[in-house]
């Protein structure tokens, strides 16, 4: 039989950022007079303008053939005054003397960019090879890497978001993904925010669309994670679903 146990950690998140110039400049700009460079610089110094912070939870359970497995999941909220954009973010799984069991790099995360107030989410499910019982896990911390976005974010539209709590043994979520943008939308990733009706999160989810989206076309998609149980996802009764494109460079 299974064992699950809950580990919840709320990690505050403040990373130094560094600012490329080339991305603060202004076109037709002049030396001396102009002092627009000189109070956009100032700005950027500022640390409310570009600020970040998380909220982790975890679970752990037991497989039928002894394998200590571990979800962790995060929603990355932008605390600060302008977006940011996530480049990648490492889930760290920690033992109960802080030693790490495994660390999981996400090299995709949806949306990449997010406005002030906005939430981004990253999830994975790992085996902990060092465990050797559900006990072992302490907590699992957040790391990720981020840098002030002078880009307009894609936009992207989800509806008919269904959930399906026990499909094969786990949790799928299905929906549509529609562009309304006037041009086509290359290599979408859709990551599915599983809650509880606290709105607290459980669980995430995704799926990976390719090929893409044509301009004012859609996509239906079903994310899940054939290594998450159904019984840990069963507090999950609400969804938040996001879709955005792995690279922003093929779009055409």
């Amino acid at each position: 039989m299974a064992v699950y146990r809950w580990s919840r950690a709320g990690l505050g998140l403040l990373m130094a950022l560094s600012v490329i110039a080339a991305g603060c400049s202004t076109e037709g700009g002049s030396a001396g007079k102009d002092e627009k460079p000189v109070k956009s610089i100032r700005k950027e110094k500022d640390p409310q303008e570009h600020k970040i912070k998380n909220n982790t939870v975890s679970k752990v359970w037991k497989t039928s053939d002894g394998k200590v497995m571990a979800h962790g999941a995060a929603e990355i909220k932008n605390t600060g005054k302008k977006p940011v954009q996530l480049d990648s973010a490492r889930l760290r799984f920690l033992g109960k003397d802080d030693r790490q069991l495994v660390e999981k790099e996400v090299l995709t995360i949806v949306p990449k960019v997010i406005q002030p107030g906005e939430s981004a989410y990253v999830g994975a499910t790992v085996h902990l090879r060092r465990a050797k019982s559900t006990g072992e896990l302490k907590d699992m911390a957040l790391d990720a890497d981020y840098t002030p976005s002078y880009i307009p974010a894609v936009k992207m539209e989800t509806e008919s978001l269904s959930r399906d709590a026990n499909d094969g043994g786990f949790t799928t979520v299905t929906g549509t993904v529609k562009n309304p943008n006037d041009q086509q939308v290359e290599s979408i990733l859709v990551t599915a925010a599983l809650k509880n009706k606290q709105g607290n999160l459980i669980a995430v989810v995704t799926d990976y669309l390719d090929p893409g989206i044509p301009a004012g076309g859609q996509a239906r998609f079903r994310a899940y994670d054939d290594k998450l149980p159904a019984a840990v996802t069963k507090p999950a009764t609400d969804l938040e679903v996001s879709a955005y494109p792995v690279f922003e460079g093929e779009q055409k």
